[in-house]
């Protein structure tokens, strides 16, 4: 049955916590994955319409806050979860841009990658400061939605996108243009795609929040299949962005 005590954290690695931020840029970040209990540990960070980011920004394994500002292309990042001013501010990207967040490089600091859908194309960089691009590359079409995450448990963040109208997964584990590595059917029309690694094992996993039930689906393999648990947590109309990292 799907409605179990949510996904196992079986190890070695650290297990993704999943959270959300309301309208108001209040960011409630739960404490684990189950039906029973589960505690949030709640701030403020950000202004209305910014798009919400959490990484680890300074190596520590902590996932923190952040935020993206798509009036003017500014990322602000902080390196405590409390009310306050940014640790890190750059600019990054235009209006439009989707922001990313990934170990693109393997060395355990988190930085960011935007999605330029007009290009259909991927900028990143492995510092959190205002720079040329490391990496640029085209993949996906015309309305996909990008997604990050380490799908190979190489410990590198790889590239994908999401086609909400199929369901559609396409991952690539090298920052280049090409064919697809995995590819696969997930979730539905006007599910949230969320990716994290549900059960510690290295590998990150897709899930999605689906708003009008206020309800997380998590799937433990990069393959077509049902949700393997579901959780109920948080708002069904306040939240505005689902967030995963390692509290």
């Amino acid at each position: 049955s799907l409605w179990d005590a949510g996904p196992e954290c079986f190890g070695p690695n650290d297990c993704d916590q999943i959270g959300y931020v309301d309208a108001g840029r209040e960011f409630s970040l739960r404490d684990n994955l189950s039906w029973d209990g589960g505690n949030y540990e709640e701030f403020v960070f950000g202004n209305p319409g910014d798009i919400s980011l959490v990484g680890d920004w300074d190596c520590d394994g902590v996932s923190t806050s952040g935020m993206f500002r798509p009036s003017n292309g500014f990322a602000y990042l902080t390196n405590e979860q409390m009310t306050g001013v940014a640790d890190i501010s750059f600019f990054y990207g235009i209006g439009g841009d989707v922001p990313l967040v990934g170990d693109w490089d393997g060395d355990g600091c988190d930085s960011l990658a935007i999605y330029r859908p007009s290009e259909r194309r991927f900028y990143g960089s492995n510092t959190n400061e205002t720079r040329p691009a490391d990496f640029s590359f085209q993949f996906g079409n015309s309305g996909d939605r990008p997604i990050s995450g380490d799908f190979n448990g190489d410990g590198r963040d790889d590239f994908g996108i999401h086609r909400s109208s199929t369901g559609l997964v396409r991952i690539r584990f090298e920052p280049s243009s090409g064919t697809p590595n995995l590819g696969f059917h997930f979730g539905s029309v006007g599910d949230t795609i969320i990716v994290g690694d549900w059960d510690g094992d290295g590998t990150d996993t897709l899930g999605v929040h689906r708003n009008d039930e206020g309800r997380w689906y998590f799937r433990l393999e990069n393959t077509t299949g049902a949700a393997d648990h579901v959780l109920r947590a948080g708002p069904r109309t306040q939240l505005v962005d689902p967030i995963v990292g390692v509290w």
